[in-house]
């Protein structure tokens, strides 16, 4: 079985923190969509 799991990410960039604590598990065969505002950090934490 596969699994994504974040605990506590942090991304800073500079003086910019673009993820501030996240905690996320996306189980096996699960559908998962990451959505916000232009900005938001969606990519970075993909």
């Amino acid at each position: 079985m596969a699994s994504v799991r974040l605990a506590s990410l942090t991304k800073i960039f500079g003086q910019v923190t673009a993820i501030d604590n996240i905690d996320l598990e996306i189980d096996d065969r699960e559908f998962f969509v990451l959505l916000g505002p232009t900005g938001a950090g969606k990519t970075t934490t993909l």
